[in-house]
Formats: structure tokens, sequence, C-alpha cells
């Protein structure tokens, strides 16, 4: 038998039979975590090292792929991009957010408060096509409002110098509605006793945000910072609808990439290699970000 520790400190005996119960009621998701989370990883693994057109039966050929990659100027360039990507849109995905839920929950008034958040989450119940498809056609178009706005006219899509500048820094002002939530609810559970201490010390709103309100919610932010580089490293749907990759591939990402060499040019093996390297890329950012971004621990 087991023990299980009380919050009190006090310890009762666990039943093997209830030890047995809970790993039977935990087996189902596990199963299903291996089967669509773990099991496509060893399979691309095991893909990335043949070459196959997604019908005929998978010759292995080494490390063909994996050489094919290093040598091919459309994929080094995709890294590159997905890396601009990164370093810009990362920011953009927190800082906005977090300046609106700041402004929403120092406001006065509750009524206030429900009516803005209803405001800024509002967005969230359009399917992701439809502003892409708003700032491609309204936006970015010939003639269209940026260019109304700057009193030029570009094709901003069809230019290989700010096709993916466009793309990046599409969707201004840049409030996530998800990402404003998961602050703004980590503002609320800050102790209000730690505002009346920071207003007696006669600390400014910019020191109080500084000194109290960042650190407190440094969980909620190192979470969006991991959800945005995912996010950004792995996104699909903003360039397949607005440029394909082009022009000239000047906005060709490594996902992108991997979907039009298995769907396109049937070189499944071929894709399978470029996912295997990009889920290294992720997971190695993911767990520098997890080492050196470390919320205060309580009581510290």
């Amino acid at each position: 038998m087991s023990t299980k520790i009380r919050p009190d400190g006090t310890g009762r005996r666990l039943k093997r039979s209830d030890t047995a119960n809970a790993a039977l009621f935990i087996l189902p998701g596990l199963v299903m975590i291996l089967i669509f989370s773990y099991y496509p990883v060893v399979r691309s693994l095991i893909g990335a090292f043949t070459s196959w057109d997604g019908f005929n039966t998978p010759v292995f050929n080494g490390v063909a792929n994996f050489v094919a990659l290093v040598r091919d100027p459309v994929f080094l360039a995709s890294l590159w991009h997905v890396g601009v990507w990164v370093v810009v849109a990362v920011p953009l995905a927190i800082i906005p957010s977090f300046a609106v839920a700041e402004l929403v929950f120092n406001l006065r008034s509750h009524g206030a408060q429900r009516a803005w958040r209803v405001v800024f989450v509002l967005p969230m119940v359009l399917p992701a096509v439809v502003p892409i498809l708003i700032w491609e056609f309204g936006i970015y178009d010939p003639g269209g409002i940026l260019d109304r706005v700057l009193g030029v006219s570009t094709a901003w899509l069809l230019n290989t110098h700010s096709a993916l500048w466009a793309m990046i820094l599409m969707g201004f002002p840049w409030v996530s509605p998800f990402n404003f939530l998961i602050l703004l609810a980590g503002l609320q559970n800050v102790d209000a006793s730690l505002f009346d201490a920071a207003q007696v010390d006669g600390a400014s709103i910019w020191q109080r945000i500084r000194s109290v309100d960042a650190p407190l919610v440094l969980g909620q932010i190192k979470l969006l910072l991991v959800l945005a580089v995912l996010g950004s490293a792995q996104n699909l749907l903003v360039p397949l609808l607005l440029t394909g990759g082009g022009p000239l591939n000047a906005t060709m990402t490594p996902v992108l990439d991997m979907y039009q060499s298995a769907f396109v040019a049937d070189q499944y093996g071929y894709a399978m290699a470029i996912s295997f390297v990009l889920f290294l890329v992720i997971m190695g950012l993911t767990l520098v970000n997890m080492r050196f971004f470390n919320p205060p621990k309580a009581g510290a």
C-alpha cells in the first residue's frame, strides 16, 4: 500500500485497489495521447529515412532526405523567415495584450470591465479565415485601406521585400483575445493587499506594473510565450492563404514547405524529414524558454 499525504501533513493509507482504479481512469487518456501525440512523432522520424510517395511501399534511403534539406535553399530560407516571424510576433503577442489587460483591470467600474472584456473577446467567435481574408482583400489589396492611409499604391503581398512583413504584422493592434483573457485572469488573482501596499508606498502606476503586476503574472506570460513560439513556428494558414509561399519563396515557412512537399509534390518522406527537424527546433526553443524564464516561487 502507498501513503497519500494530506495538505495538513497527515497521511492515510491508500489501498492498492484504489491505485488500480485510478490507473484505469487515466489509461484511456494516456492511450489517446500515445496514439495521437507521440505516435506521429515516432512515425515522422521513421518516415524521414524513407522515400515515399504516400501510396507505394516506403523505400529506406538513409539520411538522403536530411542531406537534401541542408542543401535546399528554399528550406534554409524558410527557417530564416520563421525565425524572423518568431522574434517579431512573440513580443506582439504579449505586450499589447498585457497593456489592454492592465487598462481593463484598472477600470473602477465593474460594469465597464465586463463591457470592455466582451469587446476584446468577441473576435474569438470569428473563424480564423475571416480576419485573414479581410486583411488580404480589404487592407493589403492595392488601393485598399492601407494604401489610402499612406497615400501610396503598393501590392504588399506581391512584393518580395514587404510580403513577409505584411504577414507578420497582420492583426493590428495585435490584441489576442485568448492572451488578453489569460493575463486579465492572472491580474485578478493577485492579492489585492499587494496593490494597497504599493499605493501606500507611493508607487506610481508604472512602478506598480513593473514591480508588482508583471512579476506576479510571470507564470501566465511564460505560458503565452511558449504558445506564441509554437503558433508562430507552426503557422500554416496565413502564408497558405495569402501568398502560398511566394513571391519567389519570400514568405515560405517550414510548415508550408512540408505541406507542399507532401500534398503537392508527393514527397512524403522529405516532408516527414522537415516535420522532424521542425519538431527538434520547436522543442529546443521550448526547453530554453522553460529553463531561463521561470516565474518567482511563492515566498521568494
